[in-house]
């Protein structure tokens, strides 16, 4: 069973990136192979996917079903309609780097300030660290020959949609 786990970096506060996250709309298009999805309720959905795997190629429709909703953590299972493969998966995000801090300013700077009308300084956003974590197998017959070939697919799949939601959130500008 091909399990792989993606982390990447992400120069966005935990909010920001949780605000892109929970709406699947925001992310699902940056997906590999992605067709299209449809919400049927706030925790079932139906996606729509094109695997390459080597030589093969087939479309799969996918139940996801979502079994956490924090801002912390979204976590999902999968389940083929069209297919036998099941499996399933997490975002997970966590701060990292420094917590936002203002500077220190004396009496002083903050009278000035009042009489000048400048607005308070900005906190920095921080960041936070996402993980992916994601899980499919291939059942049947030639599932132990397909899986094989998930394995690297799965992972580069991961690789690309943590890179494709970080470049998502900075085209967004500053929060």
């Amino acid at each position: 069973m091909p399990v792989v786990t993606a982390v990447r970096e992400v120069d966005r506060s935990l909010a920001d990136i949780w605000e892109f996250v929970q709406d699947f709309s925001n992310w699902a298009p940056l997906l590999r192979g992605y067709v299209k999805h449809e919400v049927r309720s706030e925790t079932d959905s139906v996606w729509t996917l094109k695997g390459e795997a080597g030589p093969l190629s087939r479309e799969v429709n996918l139940e996801v079903h979502i079994t956490e909703y924090t801002p912390e953590r979204v976590a999902f299972t999968l389940k083929g309609q069209n297919e036998a493969v099941g499996g399933g998966g997490a975002f997970i995000m966590e701060p990292s780097g420094e917590a936002p801090v203002a500077r220190p300013r004396s009496w002083w700077q903050r009278f000035v300030d009042w009489l000048t009308g400048a607005p308070e300084p900005a906190l920095a956003r921080g960041s936070a660290q996402v993980t992916f974590e994601f899980t499919i197998e291939a059942q049947g017959p030639m599932g132990p020959m397909i899986n094989a070939m998930l394995g690297p697919w799965a992972g580069e799949v991961a690789d690309e949609l943590l890179v494709s939601i970080g470049d998502a959130l900075a085209i967004e500008g500053p929060a």
